[in-house]
């Protein structure tokens, strides 16, 4: 949901029209490295950097649900549509794409805020067993990994699928998204109080 790559279909077909395939293959590629890196750092040792910076979990699980909640504001209403439109031409003119694979494609339009988030609160119960890692860090990297497999053929997907489809998925998984948002704010004040 914070990744969400589904409302991202659009903008990767802009991003990757005038690309050759091998050009959007390095593009889904660096994409894949980059967010699976800095999304499994925080998610392994974002407790700790808080911790590091002095920073208690419990301000950060409120700060990220009201940053959580925005996010979930703007996918139903569009607004996060629209600014990444804006990013993506912006990309296009300058005929920078492979170059701009660290920012802005990989963060802040797939690793942004509210996945970074996420990864800190996983932190904070992470055991280090093969255990954690398969229920906590996995599924970050398979959603990566759909995420770089859906920038490799966003032309064709949304061929395939009618925009207004991609747009009601949208709009759900930020309600989605508000609720969980809402959670996280509730349960900083429990920890705080």
């Amino acid at each position: 949901m914070a990744i969400d790559p589904l409302s991202l279909i659009p903008l990767f077909a802009v991003l990757t029209a005038d690309l050759d395939s091998k050009k959007t293959l390095n593009l889904s590629f660096l994409v894949f490295i980059i967010t699976s890196t800095v999304l499994t750092f925080f998610s392994i040792f974002g407790n700790k950097f808080l911790l590091f910076m002095g920073i208690s979990i419990y301000s950060f699980q409120i700060i990220g649900g009201f940053f959580l909640l925005f996010i979930s504001y703007e996918m139903v209403f569009e607004k996060r549509l629209t600014r990444k439109k804006n990013v993506a031409k912006k990309i296009i003119d300058e005929n920078e794409v492979k170059n701009n694979a660290v920012f802005p494609v990989s963060i802040p339009l797939v690793a942004g805020p509210s996945a970074i988030t996420l990864s800190v609160l996983i932190s904070k119960d992470f055991g280090y067993n093969a255990l954690d890692f398969y229920q906590k860090i996995f599924p970050i990297i398979i959603i990566l990994f759909i995420t770089s497999l859906i920038i490799l053929f966003s032309n064709y997907i949304l061929k395939l699928l009618n925009q207004t489809f991609i747009i009601i998925l949208q709009k759900i998984f930020g309600l989605i998204l508000g609720a969980l948002s809402v959670e996280f704010i509730a349960l900083g004040i429990k920890g705080i109080s």
